[in-house]
């Protein structure tokens, strides 16, 4: 009796490029239509979370076109995101005054296709944050933010004890801040609390306000009418790209605003490199700059110093890597990085990992689903690594895509509104690609108070031989549930259903079929060891745990597939086990002998 039913409770991924009825039967494997499931760290197929705001809803139709999490070298996270004509920075708490909102930190932009590197000020002694905008400009900001505590006709007072100087506010060159969307130029007090010599009056500013520094554009660079697409630091040296040129400008170490260099050229100063394709997008890795160009090419950067003579040299060398056709990446965003190499999405629709600098080879990781990525475009995408997984967006068709590294498998689509993911506090958050709205990922129970449909299809099972009848007339399902989801299983008898597709309810408010724990009283608990991806234990809503068997006429077959699937407001549930008493029958296919 305890062998009755067949059940299966190990999970072995997500896979479309291989025949939903020829996969191996040793695990589990989810296959398409599957969506907004996930299978978390106790192994079990789970709704995934949804998504809460960060900051207000806005309504408006232009979503978000760059972002970027500066961690500068105070040690602050400024969540950065551009859309429409503005560029915003995300606010939290500041001196124990809580903004939680955007905010704007410039406006007026002919494009907000943004690209963020921060450089090393030695002069001030900390970070600055650098982007590019397709112009001939360089943009940097210093990231300071206080707020105010008193001003008059001329001065800017700020809370707290500690200098401008020494919240980052700069000390020299043309120096303003925006209180309240006006510009304020000052002159001195950086080293006091007290800011002076400010124009226009600032007397009517409310206390508390918050007060930031403006951004400095530094024209011109490398030179007058220069495009600027893309940009990266290696070593304190810039590397601005041109989408639609094979060359690399590289700034000197101590100046980013400096392209000069000598022949042979000394240590430290700038130079020109020359690709045999458009540049796309950089990677640093290690003391390495990894350069994508064209349709087809990677290249690496290498520092070499020796000796001319008496003097020091350094030969910075661009060594072209042994790719294919289509194997460069589609655009700088959709390039990220894991510990072993450099992640991207190829003109190929396929994310490779390039892993071996000596003998790189393109990976294709995305080879198990790759009718999913084919069907992509990923166009305005992004890649991003995070806690063990690569996440690729397709924002076109609201898809995101999840490859766990440590498991080496995929998870199935998740359909969600966002083009860019960024990690702050430790959390993942996407922007919209429709609106200009932020949202904290895998949080809560539905998708800022709208529904998801979650669905696991699994693959099908033979339960024997492929051509030999089998039976079953009943089906076990085991795993946790919320008390207000009603979980449609669908049995499909042959291939989609062609014998028979046969649907059963389970429901969380059924008493016979619950096992809640004593600890939890009437409500039951969240099981342990769930609290991952999909599963939060501080957020999900409190799940029992339930066994039921579903009983029906006998039914022959040649393989069977189950499927598991709400499609509700706040519906929570996780699949631990299932399968049922299939035996041989002792019929004969005769219908299929001709």
């Amino acid at each position: 009796m305890a062998e009755k039913y067949k059940l299966l409770s190990q999970f072995g991924g997500y896979f479309t490029k291989l025949d939903k009825t020829n996969i191996k039967e040793d695990k589990i494997y989810l296959v398409s239509p599957s969506q907004n499931v996930l299978v978390n760290d106790g192994e079990k197929v789970a709704t995934r979370g949804g998504y809460t705001l960060l900051g207000a809803a806005n309504t408006a139709t232009t979503g978000i076109e760059s972002s970027y999490v500066w961690v500068t070298s105070s040690g602050d996270e400024i969540p950065l995101r551009g859309y429409d004509d503005e560029l915003e920075f995300y606010v939290g708490t500041v001196d124990s005054i809580a903004f939680n909102a955007w905010y704007r930190l410039k406006a007026s932009w002919s494009a907000v296709d943004f690209q963020f590197a921060p450089w090393w000020d030695t002069t001030p002694n900390f970070d600055l944050l650098l982007f590019v905008v397709g112009d001939d400009n360089i943009y940097d900001w210093t990231g300071a933010i206080t707020t105010l505590k008193s001003a008059t006709a001329n001065t800017i007072t700020k809370n707290g004890t500690t200098t401008w100087a020494q919240e980052r506010f700069s000390t020299a060159g043309t120096r303003k801040v925006i209180i309240n969307g006006t510009e304020y130029t000052y002159t001195g007090g950086e080293n006091t609390t007290t800011l002076t010599g400010v124009t226009p009056d600032p007397s009517a500013e409310a206390a508390n306000s918050l007060v930031y520094q403006t951004v400095r554009t530094n024209a011109d660079q490398p030179a007058a009418n220069a495009v600027n697409d893309v940009i990266a630091v290696l070593e304190n040296h810039v590397f601005l790209g041109n989408l639609a040129l094979k060359e690399v400008s590289v700034s000197a170490n101590d100046d980013f605003t400096d392209y000069t260099f000598s022949t042979p050229r000394v240590p430290g100063e700038g130079e020109l490199l020359v690709l045999d394709s458009p540049t796309v997008g950089f990677i640093s890795q290690e003391r390495e700059m990894w350069i994508t160009a064209g349709k087809d090419d990677w290249y690496v950067t290498q520092f070499e110093q020796l000796d001319v003579g008496s003097t020091l040299t350094e030969t910075l060398k661009v060594r072209k890597l042994k790719t294919g056709p289509q194997q460069a990446a589609i655009s700088q965003n959709l390039i990220t990085k894991i510990k072993t190499g450099v992640v991207y999405v190829s003109n190929e629709l396929s994310l490779d990992v390039l892993a071996n600098i000596e003998n790189p080879v393109a990976v294709p990781l995305s080879d198990p689903i790759k009718p999913d990525f084919d069907d992509e475009t990923f166009a305005g995408g992004h890649a991003i690594f995070y806690k063990g997984s690569i996440y690729v967006s397709a924002p076109a068709n609201s898809k995101a895509f999840i490859y766990d590294v440590i498991r080496k498998y995929w998870q199935p689509p998740q359909v969600l509104p966002v083009n860019f993911f960024f990690i702050y506090g430790g959390d993942l958050y996407g922007h919209s690609a429709n609106n200009p709205e932020t949202y904290k990922l895998f949080d809560g129970t539905n998708d800022n108070a709208k529904s998801f449909k979650a669905t696991a299809a699994f693959s099908y099972r033979s339960y024997g031989p492929r051509f030999a009848y089998k039976n079953i007339d009943e089906w076990a399902t085991e795993g946790y549930t919320s008390s207000n989801t009603e979980l449609i299983l669908t049995l499909n008898f042959d291939y989609g259903g062609f014998t028979q597709s046969l649907q059963k309810t389970i429901s969380g408010r059924d008493e016979r079929i619950l096992f809640e724990s004593l600890e939890g009283g009437s409500l039951g608990v969240s099981p342990l060891g769930d609290a991952s991806l999909g599963d939060s234990e501080s957020e999900m809503s409190v799940l029992s745990k339930f066994k039921v068997i579903h009983t029906f006429p006998k039914q022959d077959f040649f393989e069977i597939q189950a499927i598991y699937e709400t499609d509700d407001v706040d519906r929570q549930w996780q699949i631990l086990a299932f399968g049922g008493n299939a035996e041989f029958s002792k019929n004969m296919p005769i219908t299929i002998k001709q």
